[in-house]
Order: structure tokens, then sequence, then C-alpha cells
């Protein structure tokens, strides 16, 4: 007997580790993020080099992340320290994001969305969260720019 997604009406798939996950829903994440790169504004304060490097920080930008490291700023500037942490964060190839909060630096690493670490009702709130930064940092409509990609393709 199929179950279907009680959020998105999308098919559930069991995975043997317990967790009930929509295929057609995550091919419709990665390919509505691809799209999305392909039209985010040159103009926009943050730039990325791929398309995985965008998707962890709207999943960061969304809330959906863990704090790696709180690093006390004693003595040195709050500039000089956000240049250093994004550059070593760029330079070891990670993915996480560094913010300054009053006389700390907080460095947050995005979390995973593995089928196994996330329920598919996280899912699904999470694409809802990610739909609403893009269109708040961009000003994009998601299912616009999806169907735009598709239209082209």
């Amino acid at each position: 007997m199929s179950r279907a997604c009680p959020h998105c009406m999308s098919p559930l798939d069991d995975d043997p580790k317990g967790a009930s996950r929509s295929l057609d829903q995550i091919r419709r994440y990665f390919a509505m993020l691809r799209s999305v790169y392909h039209h985010w504004p040159e103009t926009h304060e943050h730039q990325f080099s791929d398309e995985t490097e965008m998707r962890k920080w709207l999943q960061m930008k969304a809330g959906y992340r863990d704090i790696g490291a709180k690093i006390p700023l004693t003595g040195i500037p709050k500039a000089k320290a956000m240049f250093l942490a994004e550059a070593a964060i760029r330079g070891a190839g990670s993915y996480a994001m560094p913010i300054i909060h009053g006389d700390t630096l907080v460095v947050f690493v995005p979390r995973s969305i593995a089928f196994h670490k996330m329920a598919h009702s996280d899912f699904c709130k999470l694409n809802n969260e990610i739909d609403e930064v893009i269109t708040a940092e961009t000003g994009l409509d998601p299912d616009q720019c999806l169907a735009e990609h598709r239209a082209m393709a």
C-alpha cells in the first residue's frame, strides 16, 4: 500500500532505516535550487562558486544549522575576524557561515538533509523556508525560476 505526503501529496518511499521521504520532492528541491542558482542576481552581496555552496548557505539562512564553534573576540577587530574566518572556511572547502554576535564569532554549519537524518515533514518545512529565504533575499519566485528553467531544457 502506497502512502502519500500530507503536505505535498507525493508518494512516500520507505527507507530501510525508518524514515520516509518523497523522491519526487527531493528531485524538485534540487531542480529548483539549480534553477535559482542560474537566476541568482549578480548584484546580491553573496555570490557562490557552485550550487552546493548556495544550497548550504540557503539551508543555514533558513535556520537549518548547528553551531560549529563560538570564538570570543578579544583584541581583534570584528571585521578582521570575519575576514579571517571566511577565508579559513573557504580555504578548507567547508560550507560554514560565520556570524558575529556581540563580542563572539559564531560559526554555523549546515545540517544534513540525508534521507536517514531528516523526516519527510521536516523536509517539507525546510523546502518552504528556503523558498521564503530565496524570495526575501533576491525577490525571485523559486517556482517561477523552476518553470523557466524547465521550459528552456
